[in-house]
C-alpha cells in the first residue's frame, strides 16, 4: 500500500506538503495541490478518515443505537439527527436487531470509544446498564421512545394521545371489534399507545392486542384470523401495517372496515386506510438541539403529534358535473396542484379546471371584465394584487364566514403582502409565495484547487458572496476558467434577456442592494439617478462574462445550474424546488442574495367577483389550505409559506433553504403600494425599466441616459 512518502517522491514535493494537501490545509500552491492529487490517484491512496480524526485528537462523535434502520421511525429519526448535527460532528450508527445480547456488545464497544453523547432506542429493561458502562453524564445519554426504568433523560411522542385520538375515530365509526398490532408492551411507547386506545374505546368494544417485535410481526399478524377477526385494526408503525395487510391479503377472505396506523407523513387517507402522523425527523432534531444546549433536561420530553393526515371533508352536496375554473400561470406549483386535484374531485364531486396562461396573458385577462367572467378562481401575482384586488376579487369573508381564519397561520408580513391592500379586508390567500435566493455549487466553493487559485488571484478566500462586488468578482473568476461542456469549469452566472419584466427584476435586485427605492413620499416614481447608474453599470459589466439566456422565464437558468453549467444562480426559490433533487452534483449551497434586499415573488389565490359559486369555492379553499394538502403540494415541487411546511422534516430535508424563510421576514419587497397606500401599477413600471435597461444593453444609450429615459417614462406613464 502506498504511503505518504511514496506520494511525496512521485509528486516531487515534501512529506509535509502531501500531509497539508490530504488534510485540506490551504497553504499550498495550485501546482503542488494538483501534483499531489495526481500522484495519490495514480497510487490508489485514500486518506484514512478514522486515522485523521485520531491524529486530530478529537472525539466529537455521537452514537445512535437503533433496532433496525429500515424501519420508518428509525430512518426518519436518523435523518433528523444527521441534519441537526453541528459541523464536524460524526454520527455513528449501531443496530441491535432488538436483541439484548447484541445491545450489550455495542455498549461494551462504546465504553472504549467515549462518544460525546448517545441516543438509543434500547431493548434493555434498565437504564442503569448504560449508566454503569459509559463514563458519560446521564444528560448525555438520551433514551428515545422506549424509556427503560430509571432513565434520567428521554424523548418520545405522545403515544397515549395518539391512541386516544385513533380510538375516538374508531368509536365514531361504530366498530365493535378492534385489533391492535404493536411493539412489545413492556416498551413505554407501546404500553402508552394501548392505554390510550383502551381509555377512548367504549366499554362494550372488544379489543384484541398482539404485541410483537418487527421481525416477528409477519407471523404474528395472522393470529388475528385464527378466530372471529376484528372489523377495525390499529398498527403502531408502517412496518406493522405492511405485515397486517399481507396477512389480510393471504389469510383473510373478507375486507376490514378500517385500518389505522401511526406514520411519519404518509399521503391522505383512502376509503379504508387512515394515517396518524408523528414527525420522527423533528424528534431527532429536537434531541440534538436539547443535548447541545447547556441546560438541565427534564426526565421526559414528549413532543406534540401532528395528528391525522387529512380531516374528513363534509359530505358531497354538489352534483358530479359541478366545476370551478381557475386562472393560473404555468409554474411548478401549478403542476403540483394539477396532480392533487383528483383528490378534491373525489372528495367533493367538484372538478377544478386549470386555465393555464403565460404571465402576460393572465394580466390581459385580469384587465378585461368580459374575459374574466369565465373564471371562478384567480391566481394573481403579488406585484399586481393591489392593482386588481378591489376590482376583481370577492373578500374572503363574503365567500364564507370561516375563510378569513385560513390566513391566520401565515406570518403577518406575508398577510400584508398577499392578503390585504392597505386595510383590514382579506381579499386572497398566499398561494406560492417565494423570494429571491442565491444558490451556488457547494462542491466548487469547497474545492482546494479552486480556492487556492482564487486566493492567488484576489488575495482573499473563495466564499459565498454577501455583496454584489463579491458576486461579480467570483462570477468573473469562474467565467475566465469556463470550459464549455466541463462541469468542473462552469460559467460563473447567467442573465435572462428574453423579457422586459425579467430584465427589470434582475436589475432592480442590484438597485435595491445599492439602497435605492422606486416609490418616494415626496416625488413621483423614479430611480434615484446615482444609485440607478451604479446598479446599471454593475449589471452591464456582467454581460461580458455571464451566460446569456434569451428566454422569457427563469426555468432555463435553473436547468443550466442543474446541469452543472453555472457556479451561481440567483432565482426565486419556488422555481428551484422541483429541480433540486435532479442535479448531478452534491446538494447545492444556498444563501441570502448579495445585498440582502430580495424581491418577493409568487402569487395569491382569490375568488372572482364575477363568480357566484361561493359554496364550491369555499370548499376548495378549505381543502387547499389544509396542512396535509399544502405539504403534499410542496413535496410535489410546488411552493407554500404555510407554517405546516416547516414542521415537515421530509420537506426541509428536500428543500433546506426554506429554513431561511421560516419567520416570513426575509421574503423581501415589491413596491406595489405608494406612500399614501394607493395601488401602483408595478407591472407597467417594470416593463418601462426593463425596456430602458435593454437600451443600455444594446448600446443605444449610456447608463446615465438610460436612467433618465426610464424616469421620464415613469413620470409620464404611471401617474393618473
Amino acid at each position: 500500500m502506498a504511503t505518504i512518502k511514496d506520494i511525496a517522491r512521485m509528486a516531487g514535493v515534501s512529506h509535509g506538503t502531501v500531509s497539508n494537501v490530504l488534510n485540506g490545509r490551504g497553504n499550498v500552491s495550485v501546482e503542488k495541490i494538483e501534483a499531489v492529487r495526481r500522484a495519490a490517484s495514480a497510487m490508489g491512496y485514500q486518506l484514512n478518515a478514522q486515522a485523521q480524526s485520531l491524529r486530530a485528537s478529537k472525539s466529537n462523535d455521537i452514537a445512535l443505537v437503533l433496532p433496525d434502520i429500515d424501519a420508518t421511525p428509525c430512518h426518519r429519526l436518523y435523518s433528523g439527527i444527521a441534519r441537526a448535527l453541528p459541523p464536524g460532528t460524526a454520527l455513528n450508527l449501531y443496530l441491535t436487531g432488538d436483541r439484548p445480547a447484541r445491545e450489550r456488545e455495542i455498549l461494551a464497544a462504546l465504553a472504549t470509544r467515549a462518544p460525546k453523547a448517545v441516543i438509543v432506542a434500547s431493548c434493555l429493561e434498565e437504564a442503569d446498564d448504560w449508566y454503569r458502562a459509559l463514563r458519560l453524564p446521564p444528560r448525555q445519554i438520551a433514551f428515545v421512545w422506549r424509556r427503560p426504568r430509571n432513565a434520567e433523560v428521554s424523548f418520545s411522542h405522545d403515544f397515549f394521545a395518539a391512541g386516544e385520538e385513533i380510538a375516538r375515530r374508531i368509536a365514531a365509526g361504530k366498530h365493535q371489534h378492534v385489533g391492535v398490532l404493536c411493539d412489545p408492551l413492556h416498551y413505554a411507547c407501546a404500553g402508552r399507545f394501548v392505554a390510550g386506545i383502551r381509555a377512548a374505546l367504549p366499554p362494550d368494544a372488544r379489543l384484541t392486542i398482539i404485541d410483537s417485535p418487527d421481525e416477528e410481526a409477519d407471523l404474528a399478524a395472522f393470529d388475528f384470523f385464527s378466530a372471529a377477526p376484528p372489523d377495525a385494526f390499529i398498527t403502531q408503525d408502517n412496518e406493522k401495517l405492511r405485515s397486517l395487510t399481507r396477512a389480510l391479503a393471504l389469510g383473510h377472505s373478507g375486507r376490514p372496515g378500517a385500518l389505522y396506523s401511526l406514520s411519519d407523513s404518509e399521503p391522505p387517507a383512502d376509503a379504508v386506510t387512515h394515517y396518524y402522523q408523528l414527525d420522527y425527523g423533528y424528534l431527532g432534531q429536537r434531541i440534538v438541539s436539547d443535548l447541545e444546549e447547556d441546560k438541565a433536561l427534564p426526565p421526559e420530553t414528549l413532543l406534540a403529534n401532528r395528528g391525522f393526515a387529512l380531516p374528513p371533508l363534509p359530505p358531497r352536496t354538489q352534483a358530479p358535473e359541478e366545476t370551478l375554473n381557475l386562472l393560473i400561470l404555468p409554474s411548478p406549483s401549478t403542476q403540483a396542484l394539477k396532480k392533487l386535484l383528483p383528490h378534491f374531485a373525489r372528495q367533493t364531486g367538484i372538478r377544478v379546471n386549470l386555465a393555464v396562461h403565460p404571465w402576460d396573458e393572465v394580466f390581459t385577462i385580469l384587465s378585461s371584465p368580459e374575459q374574466l367572467a369565465w373564471y371562478d378562481l384567480l391566481r394573481i401575482d403579488v406585484a399586481c394584487l393591489p392593482w386588481f384586488a378591489r376590482q376583481r376579487l370577492r373578500p374572503l369573508a363574503d365567500i364564507a364566514d370561516d375563510l378569513p381564519a385560513l390566513a391566520a397561520p401565515f406570518p403577518p408580513a406575508l398577510v400584508e403582502q398577499f392578503c390585504r391592500v392597505n386595510d383590514e379586508t382579506l381579499w386572497a390567500l398566499p398561494f406560492d409565495a417565494s423570494t429571491q435566493l442565491l444558490f451556488y455549487r457547494r462542491d466548487l466553493f469547497s474545492d482546494p484547487t479552486l480556492s487556492r487559485m482564487y486566493y492567488e488571484k484576489h488575495g482573499e478566500a473563495l466564499r459565498v458572496p454577501q455583496r454584489f462586488s463579491e458576486f461579480d468578482r467570483i462570477a468573473r473568476f469562474f467565467g475566465e476558467l469556463h470550459e464549455p461542456g466541463n462541469p468542473r469549469r462552469p460559467s460563473g452566472s447567467s442573465i435572462t434577456l428574453g423579457n422586459a419584466g425579467l430584465i427589470a427584476t434582475e436589475y432592480l435586485l442590484r438597485y435595491y442592494a445599492e439602497g435605492g427605492r422606486l416609490l418616494h413620499p415626496d416625488r413621483p416614481p423614479s430611480l434615484e439617478p446615482e444609485r440607478g447608474v451604479a446598479a446599471l453599470e454593475g449589471y452591464l459589466a456582467q454581460l461580458d462574462i455571464a451566460s446569456h439566456l434569451k428566454k422569457e422565464w427563469w426555468s432555463a437558468s435553473v436547468e443550466s445550474f442543474r446541469d452543472g453549467q453555472l457556479a451561481m444562480l440567483i432565482v426565486y426559490s419556488n422555481l428551484f424546488n422541483p429541480l433540486s433533487q435532479r442535479g448531478r452534483f452534491p446538494a447545492p449551497g444556498f444563501a441570502p442574495v448579495p445585498g440582502a434586499q430580495p424581491q418577493i415573488g409568487g402569487g395569491a389565490l382569490g375568488m372572482s367577483c364575477y363568480s357566484e359559486k361561493k359554496t364550491q369555492a369555499a370548499q376548495f379553499f378549505r381543502w387547499l389550505y389544509s396542512p396535509e394538502i399544502v405539504q403534499n403540494l410542496v413535496l410535489l415541487g410546488g411552493n407554500s409559506a404555510h407554517p405546516s411546511v416547516y414542521a415537515n422534516q421530509r420537506i426541509l430535508q428536500r428543500y433546506p433553504w426554506l429554513d431561511l424563510l421560516r419567520d416570513g421576514e426575509r421574503y423581501g419587497r415589491r413596491e406595489s403600494l405608494d406612500y399614501q397606500g394607493r395601488p401602483f401599477n408595478l407591472r407597467l413600471a417594470e416593463n418601462i425599466i426593463g425596456q430602458g435597461v435593454s437600451h443600455a444593453i444594446n448600446n443605444i444609450m449610456p447608463p446615465g441616459q438610460a436612467i433618465a429615459f426610464i424616469n421620464q417614462r415613469l413620470r409620464s406613464e404611471t401617474q393618473g
